[in-house]
């Protein structure tokens, strides 16, 4: 690679170029925000793993009991308005409460500090009375690249 920018012009051998403008549906036009339904039913919600996770079952539960947190509306200093503030939430079909901590239930620490330990999952898995172990993958570094022969 180049040093000076301006020569570095086709080094690296883009096959691909982005030749503009952006499609409509890139930008909030026609078509955006629809997802194809053969996309859409090969990733199932929730997912039954998570990579590096296990089963979603061994996962800390969550209930949808809170108060979601909205924007305040403005103040107008003019009473002869007739702008409607709204009420800080703007889609009013959205009325999932906010995902919060199940009361009787411990969870693991947010920063996972050193021997940290993982508490007892607290969900179906939890009533079953079988111990199970979560095997946390810890940071290692990555492997220098092989050269090409």
């Amino acid at each position: 690679m180049p040093t000076d920018p301006r020569e570095a012009s086709g080094v690296c051998g883009n096959s691909d170029p982005w030749n503009p403008p952006l499609a409509p549906s890139q930008t909030g036009g026609s078509g955006a925000g629809q997802i194809p339904a053969s996309v859409s039913s090969s990733l199932a919600w929730p997912p039954s793993s998570i990579s590096n996770a296990g089963a979603i079952t061994l996962l800390p539960q969550y209930t949808h009991t809170g108060t979601v947190p909205t924007l305040p509306v403005p103040t107008f200093t003019s009473t002869s308005s007739a702008v409607d503030p709204g009420n800080g939430w703007k889609n009013p079909s959205d009325t999932l409460s906010l995902a919060v901590p199940i009361a009787t239930c411990t969870y693991p620490s947010p920063w996972m500090e050193d021997g940290f330990s993982i508490p007892p999952v607290c969900g179906p898995e939890s009533t079953t009375g079988l111990r199970r172990d979560v095997i946390i993958n810890e940071p290692a570094p990555t492997p220098p690249p092989h050269p090409l022969r």
